[in-house]
């Protein structure tokens, strides 16, 4: 069955329940003043008897030929169900997020779940597999990959966070330089205070770039 990437509204609300509490601004963040220029992000969590798999790809430019992988599923509480943080060829930033994708989602069916909500900060992957653009920095094999693995799930949604709401899976693919693994049941020492921001809906501000009218 084809996989309905426009099933779950573009934003989720927040929701009733004890890991939606009032709003926090996070302490690293300047006194929020309104401005056209600032954006708010939170992490949301998928609604009841979803799952969602946040990912994130990183590769470093310094001659190391250092990248790697990382990414996170939780529940609609903001439970973390599986953690994953590895390391992985290096190659294109577009190339390894989509590595990071597909590893989430073959995780992810490896658990058996049925309906999740995929999110990344990777605008460019995410359009793509929403068809909302035909601009791609993947090859055509791994785009059809993606798509098929989507197709494996009875619901999924697709959608692009800013890095500020996607800091679990951008925190776990820097541990996985010097402690890759798996985890399942378990929240990984490094990400544990990030996920707990993240469950309690902690506030960031980004600054975003206003274009000239």
């Amino acid at each position: 069955m084809a996989c309905p990437t426009s099933l779950l509204p573009a934003a989720a609300p927040f929701l009733a329940g004890p890991c939606h509490r009032a709003p926090q601004l996070s302490p690293s963040a300047r006194p929020f003043q309104p401005s056209s220029r600032v954006v708010l992000v939170q992490w949301a969590p998928p609604p009841r008897c979803w799952f969602k798999i946040n990912f994130d790809g990183s590769v470093y430019h310094d001659g190391s030929g250092r990248a790697s992988i990382g990414g996170a599923i939780r529940d609609s509480a903001g439970r973390v169900v599986l953690a994953f943080a590895e390391p992985t060829e290096h190659s294109t930033v577009g190339i390894v997020e989509a590595r990071a994708m597909i590893r989430g989602l073959r995780l992810a069916l490896g658990l058996g779940l049925r309906r999740v909500v995929v999110e990344g900060d990777d605008l460019v992957l995410v359009q793509l597999l929403r068809g909302e653009e035909t601009q791609t920095r993947i090859p055509v094999a791994m785009q059809e990959e993606l798509h098929g693995l989507l197709r494996c799930f009875a619901s999924c949604d697709v959608r692009h966070v800013y890095r500020e709401g996607n800091a679990v899976a951008h925190t776990l693919c820097r541990q996985a330089y010097h402690c890759p693994g798996v985890w399942v049941g378990i929240v990984p020492s490094a990400v544990l205070e990030k996920a707990e921001d993240d469950r309690r809906g902690v506030l960031h501000e980004r600054e975003v770039v206003r274009r000239p009218a």
